[in-house]
């Protein structure tokens, strides 16, 4: 079977529709017919948007492993590259749906970091309710409106969507432009640094739980 190691969307269109269908990278026994996805390290690029995502399918007790992978990508990709020519802006993931997730919002011309510092804000307001050990919060860009942008709250062990929250679209705007100032920017910078950017990660960081283990 071929697998795929990175895929160019701008190229071969149909790769991408076959990730969001859960479809790459799986592979059909032909004596029983059962089928599996092979989950491996997958550089997702769509150059006519400027999205490069790199997923490395490591759990959240690895996550340091799976920086330092990221970080080899970005050194040989610098070495590929002439010396004036910076490398690109290439985001970090650790499964499946937040690779779709961060798709979906990138598409949308949103900002990563604002759209998970409104995850962080939700989830420090709503505690009882959600509890990021178990609990994630994704982007719902089908149900988003120019009025709200949409998130649904995921049971981490079971993959049930259990709620959707709703957060006033023209609280990011304020937002956006509160951190495009100079003085601004490094409070979000400094919050998520990347390379991996994540409210999640940061609440488990700063709480010291222990997550759910996630199927991707």
């Amino acid at each position: 079977m071929d697998l795929y190691e990175s895929v160019n969307v701008q190229t071969e269109p149909d790769l991408r529709q076959r990730l969001l269908a859960n479809g790459l990278n799986v592979v059909r026994c032909e004596e029983c017919e059962m089928s599996f996805r092979v989950d491996k390290p997958l550089l997702y690029h769509d150059p006519a948007r400027r999205i490069m995502i790199y997923l490395v399918p490591f759990a959240e007790a690895a996550l340091e492993t799976g920086e330092r992978q990221f970080a080899d990508l970005l050194l040989r990709l610098d070495g590929l590259l002439p010396a004036d020519i910076p490398a690109p802006n290439i985001g970090l993931v650790c499964s499946r749906i937040e690779l779709v997730e961060r798709i979906f919002l990138l598409e949308a011309g949103l900002n990563e970091r604002i759209v998970e510092y409104l995850k962080y804000l939700l989830y420090t307001r709503n505690a009882e309710r959600l509890n990021p050990a178990s609990k994630d919060l994704l982007f719902n860009a089908e149900d988003s409106t120019e009025e709200a942008l949409c998130f649904v709250v995921q049971d981490i062990k079971t993959r049930k969507l259990e709620a959707m929250l709703k957060y006033d679209r023209s609280v990011y705007a304020a937002l956006s432009e509160v951190f495009d100032r100079d003085e601004q920017t490094p409070r979000l910078l400094e919050l998520f640094p990347g390379p991996r950017i994540s409210a999640r990660a940061l609440l488990l960081k700063e709480l010291g739980s222990e997550p759910e283990p996630r199927e991707s």
